[in-house]
């Protein structure tokens, strides 16, 4: 099979479905008035290959064939600044609830750390002063360990 037979069974239906989205897209814009400037044209251009991929991962999740492929591309196409705009809020949202949750927990072991450190200057301050009680852990010996004799 040649080359492009291969990429036209493969992704053909998204390629007419992106082409038919995109001629609807514009021809809603100009039905509502809007002025169609190079700069929007050349923008939706550089978001098509966005908008084939979510296409393909939509018809593919789907388990969608042939017309129905290219119809969802015909949505995604005509919806593409809606749909890219979504998928990048709810990427912003899990990379911020990540990041959110790594500095909680960072935080949790500096304070952690920062308390340890205030305890033991307490009991080392304690010790010196002469204020220390019998009951600190800390100035009691180790149970396994070995006491060395005095010479």
């Amino acid at each position: 099979m040649p080359t492009f037979e291969v990429f036209f069974a493969k992704y053909g239906w998204i390629c007419v479905g992106i082409t038919f989205g995109f001629a609807a897209k514009y021809a809603l814009l100009l039905k509502r008035g809007v002025q169609v400037r190079a700069r929007l044209v050349l923008a939706d251009v550089l978001l098509l290959p966005m908008v084939a991929l979510i296409a393909y991962w939509i018809a593919s999740y789907a388990g969608a064939q042939a017309e129905l492929r290219a119809l969802f591309a015909a949505f995604c196409t005509v919806g593409a600044d809606r749909l890219v705009k979504l998928l990048t809020d709810r990427f912003l949202q899990r990379v911020d609830s990540e990041a959110s949750d790594f500095a909680q927990t960072l935080m949790g072991r500096a304070r952690q750390t920062v308390a340890v450190e205030q305890s033991a200057e307490r009991i080392v301050t304690d010790t010196i002063e002469g204020r220390a009680p019998e009951s600190y852990a800390a100035l009691k010996p180790h149970p396994q360990a070995t006491t060395i004799p005095p010479k």
